[in-house]
């Protein structure tokens, strides 16, 4: 173990050197202009496991490609599939950026570039493990694969058939991601939880167009005035949310649960400052990381209709529509309470609009098992790496490969992030701290060490 930790060390610019070439292929795979572009990014991550070692190919899935790869120990080791995706979000606003998205600068300590955190820089930590493995031991001691996909940035459509489809060659006994982040910066971080999402969309409609608001206003149900009234009955008094059974499914915490996650230290007033709220609020009778990572929520996640642009137009707008979603805990179930939505909605709807509701999607939430193996062999490399005790929690964000691998394939999750808190995913100067990733790779190469038999 000492020996490979040495190798890590020792080529941290040859491995540094790989990141920046793989975040200089601008992999955006929402935009069509850039299919080839992620292509490449499969490609070149084929290419490299191949010179590892590894039997590496590019798969077709009607979508962007992906890659799989595998190597085997020997027969009697277990088998752990890696996940991760080479695609990437678009730019965003280029005057937000110091420097060019996929123009990587070294500054700080840290990488800064589109993909450095968000996934190329944590998938990449497990192939610079292996790559160590290799070189130092001339063998892994597990049975290692890899599915580097480049879809995950627009939900992954063509995944889950691919799975279904090759579940004799996915077969593993665990799965390990390294696709979040750490709790605070260096302190690494397991994550064991994600909650699920229900996506919908309310529309509204009244008269066949625009009318002047003198003329027929009080006469005419006003779509945008409907709206608001429908959308503040989704909530009682004290935020919780008031559509009927919504809670009927959530399962409280274990006590030592809810015990270690109140344990995390986080300032209430520090937490709103930062993101530039007054203050924070939520659902009486929970800290605030049980309410972003263990409680349902619903959001109106936007609103449009009427006239909303510079100056006057008095007008009974047409239509009016919200996009609203919720997160979800283990044990609620989405189909059931997607049915409860509209239920709900279509009570509450007067009959002087027209409505119509579109689902966007659906998916449940996912918990590992704290007493499993991987879980506390992670720990204990963690530990070593970093010296420090590893931070356990839960995500308020979704990740619906996660429930998909588990249903599919039979197989629990292992998340590990190695993205600081303010690595700005998605967002203008994305950037990873190279000595996270540093460590994250000597972590990683530990954690095979000791999952082998």
């Amino acid at each position: 173990m000492d020996r490979v930790a040495a190798y890590l060390r020792q080529h941290q610019q040859e491995h540094l050197d790989w990141l920046i070439d793989l975040c200089r292929i601008p992999s955006i795979s929402t935009k069509p202009e850039h299919k080839g572009d992620v292509a490449a990014a499969v490609r070149w991550t084929r290419d490299l496991l191949a010179r590892l070692g590894f039997d590496a190919r590019v798969c077709e899935t009607g979508g962007h490609p992906l890659v799989y790869a595998e190597r085997c120990a020997h027969a009697g080791a277990p088998t752990y599939l890696v996940y991760g995706h080479a695609d990437v979000q678009p730019e965003g606003d280029l005057r937000l950026w110091d420097a060019g998205p996929f123009d990587p600068v070294v500054k700080d300590g840290k990488l800064i570039c589109r993909g450095a955190a968000d996934d190329k820089g944590q998938f990449l930590v497990h192939v610079r493990a292996a790559a160590a493995w290799l070189e130092v031991e001339k063998r892994l001691p597990i049975n290692l694969k890899f599915l580097i996909e480049g879809e995950e940035e627009i939900s992954s459509p063509h995944l889950v058939p691919f799975i279904q489809q090759h579940t004799d060659l996915l077969r593993c006994d665990h799965i390990l991601v390294s696709d979040t982040g750490m709790y605070a910066d260096g302190w690494p971080t397991i994550t064991y939880g994600t909650r699920g999402l229900l996506y919908k969309e309310i529309r509204l409609t009244g008269p066949k167009h625009d009318l002047h608001s003198g003329g027929f206003g009080g006469t005419i149900a006003n779509p945008a005035n409907v709206l608001a009234k429908l959308i503040a009955t989704l909530h009682d008094a004290d935020g919780r949310v008031s559509i009927p059974g919504f809670y009927d499914d959530v399962t409280e915490l274990p006590p030592a649960e809810r015990e270690q996650l109140r344990g995390l230290p986080l300032d209430d007033v520090q937490y709103a400052a930062g993101l530039g709220s007054p203050r924070v609020c939520g659902e009486p009778g929970f800290s605030t990381n049980e309410r972003r990572w263990t409680r349902p929520t619903l959001d109106v996640n936007g609103i449009y209709g009427g006239y909303a642009g510079e100056g006057a137009n008095t007008i009974l707008p047409a239509r009016a529509g919200a996009k609203v979603s919720m997160r979800l805990v283990p044990n609620q179930g989405g189909e059931k309470l997607s049915a409860q939505f509209d239920q709900t909605i279509r009570a509450r709807c007067p009959d002087t609009v027209r409505l119509e509701i579109l689902d966007h999607g659906v998916c449940d939430a996912y918990v590992a098992p704290l007493d499993s193996t991987p879980l506390h062999a992670a720990r204990r490399a963690l530990r070593e790496s970093f010296d420090r005790e590893p931070a356990l929690i839960r995500a308020g964000g979704t990740l619906p490969i996660l429930p998909a691998f588990k249903r599919v394939l039979g197989a629990d999750s292992l998340l590990l992030g190695f993205a600081g808190p303010d690595c700005a995913a998605h967002g203008p100067n994305e950037n990873a701290v190279l000595e996270d990733l540093d460590r994250g790779a000597a972590a990683v190469a530990r954690l095979y060490g000791y999952l082998a038999p």
